[in-house]
């Protein structure tokens, strides 16, 4: 049994390369990597194949067309179904996971006790006075993004729950956020911290794009990216960090209110939107 690391990239690297480091250096078997890309000969592919070059990560899936929320789902259900019986990591370009202990370890115990898959929640990361500051290559996201909380959530209600990891067999609903097959991990024994490095240069730029597009195709998703704008536009153009309902603190890694966090989160399932 093998764990790889799957992702789905477009658009934007932001954080690409900070997020293969990472996932490369808990020991992932492979990183498997799926690009979608607007138009054919789009310059970003020559600069992802670059740099999944320099991580020895492989490219497995191109996609050639405009972002729906049907291309995720397409893309990593093809990369998992290749390997039905390996477990992959699910992890969007912008999100970092954390583990309580060795990846193979624990996955290995999950394996061999039956589960299928492993569920986490989102951690929003932001910069310490709330602004959207380029990404240094320099120094860790950690560091970059100090501040641990909840964004997503009280803002626009969205669903900060994940599927973390999961057997190639298992069936996901779109956004990973929830798995239609499979027999979970019990949440009070592992619930994995998905921190999301979101919160960067470029955001509001990224906002308005999705509104034109998504109002372009008729899709309500639009609603939640102008949530956002307008949180920014009541906040000097960044993000409130003072506003008790984010649960804003300082964190590294490890995030000091993490069961804190969790708890709110799963309070909270039933009034998040569930896809299908």
């Amino acid at each position: 049994m093998a764990i790889h690391m799957t992702t789905v990239v477009g658009s934007h690297l932001t954080v690409f390369e900070h997020m293969l480091q990472h996932y490369k250096d808990m020991g992932i078997d492979s990183l498997l990597i799926n690009v979608q890309l607007d138009q054919y000969e789009s310059p970003l592919y020559c600069e992802i194949k670059a740099i999944t070059r320099r991580f020895r990560a492989e490219i497995v899936n191109v996609f050639v067309g405009k972002w729906l929320q049907s291309v995720n789902p397409y893309l990593y259900w093809h990369t998992l179904s290749q390997a039905p019986d390996d477990w992959f990591i699910l992890a969007d370009s912008d999100e970092l996971q954390t583990y309580p202990g060795e990846i193979h370890s624990l996955i290995s115990a999950l394996h061999s006790e039956g589960y299928d898959f492993l569920e986490g929640f989102v951690i929003d990361r932001v910069a310490k006075d709330g602004s959207f500051p380029p990404v240094r290559d320099d120094v860790s996201l950690w560091e970059q993004f100090p501040l641990a909380g909840l964004i997503t959530l009280p803002i626009i209600q969205g669903n900060a729950m994940k599927v973390a990891a999961a057997k190639g067999k298992v069936r996901l609903s779109w956004g990973q956020h929830y798995s239609h097959t499979g027999r979970g991990c019990p949440r009070d024994r592992y619930y994995i911290p998905v921190h999301h490095f979101k919160w960067t240069e470029g955001l509001i730029d990224r906002m308005k794009a999705r509104i034109d597009f998504y109002r372009s195709v008729s899709d309500g998703l639009w609603i939640e990216s102008e949530k956002v704008l307008c949180h920014c536009a009541n906040h000097g153009g960044r993000i409130n960090v003072a506003d008790p309902s984010f649960m804003l603190r300082e964190s590294g890694v490890t995030c000091p209110h993490e069961t804190e966090l969790k708890a709110v989160v799963l309070a909270n399932e039933s009034r998040m939107p569930r896809p299908c």
